[in-house]
């Protein structure tokens, strides 16, 4: 594995900037088997040079508005976005995925969502909104697969190693339901780690919660 780096328009992002971002939040106190498979997870990690990604900032990215940074974005314009996430989430259904098995990989490591149809089809509600609201180039962010991460590489480290320890972990599955998205304005900062390395650290503000209208 490589040190993360994380991008904005292209470029790394710079230090301390936020950005307005969708998430999907799994909800720890009642993903119970998710929270026990995080931990594993995070012990495997352990000896790695790797930033865990806390209970508090677990998520499955969903979208990055990118066409400026959150700060730029007024109080007015920030409504109408989340009227329009509003109306194109207004049919979505929640979805019940499982997340496994841990893979490591060059920025760290991430747990596999599947199936995946599901939170696809959620990902481009999400892109209609931001596109009807802010335009084509507000999405230049590509997710690739859906994805929970798991936690960010600080310096080299040997992804095979990683994988092995990884792969031990039974079960190595585990339920999420998705009964909503939030509206986060997301920060990364370069944070000091031993010999003279730094980390990028994420941290989020809560903009706004949407749940589904149908989710119990």
């Amino acid at each position: 594995m490589e040190k993360f780096v994380p991008q904005f328009q292209g470029s790394s992002w710079p230090d301390g900037a936020r950005v307005l971002h969708v998430y999907a939040v799994p909800d720890l106190r009642v993903d119970l088997p998710l929270a026990r498979l995080v931990g594993e997870c995070h012990k495997a990690m352990l000896p790695f040079p790797i930033t865990p990604i806390g209970d508090g900032t677990l998520h499955c990215t969903l979208e990055m508005v990118a066409d400026t940074t959150a700060d730029k974005i007024t109080a007015e314009e920030r409504d109408v976005l989340l009227r329009a996430l509003r109306k194109h989430l207004d049919t979505a259904s929640p979805l019940e995925i499982t997340a496994g098995s841990p893979v490591a990989n060059r920025a760290g490591a991430f747990l596999d969502l599947s199936p995946d149809d599901g939170l696809v089809d959620l990902r481009e509600r999400v892109r209609a909104a931001i596109r009807e609201v802010r335009g084509p180039g507000a999405l230049l962010h590509d997710g690739g697969r859906p994805h929970i991460s798991l936690g960010y590489a600080w310096a080299t480290a040997s992804s095979d190693e990683l994988q092995t320890a990884l792969r031990r972990i039974s079960p190595s599955h585990a339920p999420v339901r998705v009964t909503g998205v939030q509206l986060l304005d997301v920060q990364f900062q370069r944070r000091p780690r031993p010999n003279r390395e730094t980390a990028w650290e994420l941290s989020w503000e809560p903009v706004a919660e949407l749940p589904f209208a149908n989710a119990a």
